[in-house]
């Protein structure tokens, strides 16, 4: 346990132990559980010290007495029993520690607190991504332009060589040029976006 946390320990059985979470949660209350097996069954609960969810927990569990024993115990180790006497005391600590005029007040739970370091780990690959994918896709622009490039050369380099040896003729190859010069500039104006629309 925390420091500032404070441990809920109810002996009852499942129906009401649900009962306690959903009155809980409905009230923007986040309880942690841990199951403890001992001889009996023991559910275990922590929760932010906020004096004044305390007391709204204390008087969901007070409206289940009948069925629910255990205790609450305070940051500071202080255990209250859940008897009438427990409860009194409790209530009047809450009572007088909510009182009190306090510097530092602890901000309200909310739900989405345990998720933060999630969150944060979240943005930190989305940054990561943002940085990545400009540089990714400049080098995927160069690959592409390097192997048409290259395919472009080839094709040029076979043409001048059946040229050389008179498998095909000069008007075959100035076409072939011709072509190739029209696929350089589609290719500029498509992929690379030099030329405008």
């Amino acid at each position: 346990m925390s420091q500032e946390d404070v441990k809920i320990s109810l002996i009852c059985d499942v129906v009401v132990k649900e009962g306690i979470e959903n009155a809980a949660s409905n009230s923007g209350i986040l309880l942690i559980q841990e199951k403890v097996k001992e001889p009996i069954e023991v559910y275990v609960f922590h929760m932010a010290y906020v004096p004044s969810l305390v007391f709204h927990v204390l008087h969901i569990i007070e409206a289940k007495k009948d069925s629910v024993k255990g205790d609450i115990e305070l940051p500071d180790g202080t255990k209250y029993q859940f008897t009438k006497e427990g409860i009194a005391q409790l209530n009047e600590f809450l009572i007088e520690s909510m009182s009190k005029k306090r510097e530092n007040i602890a901000p309200p739970v909310t739900w989405w607190t345990p998720f933060v370091p999630e969150i944060k780990v979240f943005l930190l690959k989305i940054t990561e991504f943002i940085d990545w994918y400009p540089k990714a896709a400049s080098k995927g622009k160069k690959d592409v332009t390097l192997g048409f490039g290259v395919l472009l050369g080839l094709i040029i380099l076979s043409m001048w060589i059946l040229t050389l040896y008179g498998k095909v003729s000069g008007d075959a190859f100035v076409f072939v040029i011709g072509a190739v010069i029209g696929y350089i500039f589609a290719f500029l104006q498509r992929f690379l976006g030099i030329f405008g629309d």
